[in-house]
């Protein structure tokens, strides 16, 4: 082949590889970018479309809307992965394109840990869920979670939990046997189980020493039993295996803990399918008002006791907050609001007194808890456990729906919401504006 002939073909093949390069890095650009500027993509599943799809684009904001709470500055996410772990409560109905850093490197780790190749060879730590709020149960839970990671043993659910206490659960009493899949793939013998060792106040020191190993804390024993205190002592810390890779992203050392509670949320809340599918029966029969869309916004009101607690806000504000929220993207945010609450009276106040300025959704036929001085755990057990978890997972399904998200971070549900929808449903790079703290970085996430 003549010398120019050959010189003109590798010419022409250089060119197209340069090419190539410079559109890939182009495309990577884009995607940086498009997680820097808070873009967010909705995909909304239309009944009887062949998946049409909506697609909206929050613009840039300036802080402290920017970024994500946890974080110290503006910096990018992790993008939604196209495969979580197993059961992973994802929708198909709206679902975002962020999530906070690490989220499916931890949730493949724990997966892993609690499953291990071999159950003669694992060791556990064993959890007796208290009486609380379905929040609350979760997050205390999830410490028992993290405990077990740096012991190096397989968390395992004690049976007996309370809310397994109704017919709808037929004898399967725990939390991973009646409305999640199994928190563990290994389960201690009974033997084992009679040989347990309960964690003593000194261990619970041991726990937090600098240089300890914790997983050299009873070492030969099968079965560890985990006390309260325990989980107190270790609480205001991620697991000790994340903690090197957390301290390298943008988020706030003081609030590493939190991040941990939205990863074990994430992992424990991966609905059974019998689950989901009453989820989607109620969804249809109780759904009142407009079905969330993109650009909807979130707005978990929680009254009842929590008084004895924390601050509660009337609904007025809750209402202030979700106007100025709608104002930072008022081409993004709509007028629609999907509102879930304990309190009949917040209902009617954003259906019927708000002077037709929001569209507001709600779960109608529904029982609520209107005696704010009553303990919720006493509604609960009159309502029946099966029925308030179950239409509780619902209000939260269609919460995460929205775009945006309004609450009081006091409430452990509100936390709830804020941890999955940075999680699980992609949407980290929402915007979550407290009725209490005006800075959303300054929030005190409390437990």
């Amino acid at each position: 082949m003549p010398y120019r002939v050959l010189q003109a073909v590798g010419l022409a093949a250089l060119t197209t590889c340069l090419v190539a390069i410079y559109f890939r890095q182009q495309k990577l650009s884009a995607i940086h970018i498009h997680l820097n500027t808070h873009e967010m993509e909705h995909r909304d599943v239309i009944p009887g479309d062949k998946q049409k799809t909506t697609v909206k684009a929050l613009p840039a904001l300036a802080e402290p809307w920017g970024s994500h709470h946890m974080f110290l500055r503006q910096a990018p996410y992790d993008p939604c992965p196209k495969q979580f772990i197993e059961g992973t409560w994802t929708s198909k109905r709206s679902m975002g394109n962020a999530t906070l850093p690490l989220t499916l490197e931890a949730q493949r780790e724990i997966h892993e840990h609690q499953h291990p190749p071999d159950c003669s060879k694992a060791k556990y730590l064993v959890y007796a869920v208290h009486p609380n709020g379905i929040g609350a149960v979760f997050h205390v839970t999830g410490v028992a979670l993290h405990l077990a990671l740096d012991l190096g043993r397989v968390f395992v659910e004690q049976s007996g939990t309370f809310l397994t206490g109704h017919p709808k659960c037929n004898g399967k009493d725990t939390l991973d046997s009646c409305y999640f899949l199994p928190f563990s793939g290994c389960r201690p013998t009974e033997e084992q189980m009679k040989s347990a060792v309960t964690i003593s106040f000194e261990d619970e020191n041991l726990l937090v020493q600098p240089g300890a190993d914790p997983t050299t804390l009873h070492a030969n024993a099968a079965v560890v039993i985990a006390t309260h205190g325990a989980l107190v002592k270790i609480r205001a810390a991620a697991p000790r295996r994340f903690q090197a890779r957390l301290s390298a992203t943008a988020m706030d050392p003081k609030k590493h803990y939190y991040w941990w509670r939205a990863q074990s949320v994430a992992y424990m809340l991966r609905p059974r399918p019998e689950v989901l599918a009453d989820l989607e029966e109620r969804r249809s029969r109780l759904l009142a008002g407009p079905t969330p869309l993109p650009g909807c916004i979130s707005v978990h009101v929680r009254h009842g006791d929590k008084g004895v607690e924390a601050e509660v806000f009337e609904d007025k504000m809750y209402d202030e907050i979700a106007a100025k929220l709608r104002a930072l993207a008022p081409s993004y945010f709509t007028d629609q609001l999907f509102v879930s609450t304990e309190d009949p009276e917040t209902i009617n106040y954003f259906v019927n007194q708000t002077n037709g300025k929001w569209h507001t959704g709600y779960t109608a036929g529904v029982p609520r808890k209107p005696d704010r001085h009553r303990p919720n755990l006493a509604y609960m057990a009159e309502i029946g456990y099966y029925e308030e978890m179950l239409n509780s997972l619902l209000n939260l399904d269609l919460a995460l729906e929205c775009s945006g998200f309004v609450g009081s971070i006091f409430s452990n549900w509100v936390r709830l919401i804020d941890e999955l929808r940075a999680t699980m449903r992609c949407k980290a790079n929402a915007v979550f504006a407290d009725v209490h703290y005006q800075n959303p970085h300054e929030m005190d996430v409390n437990w």
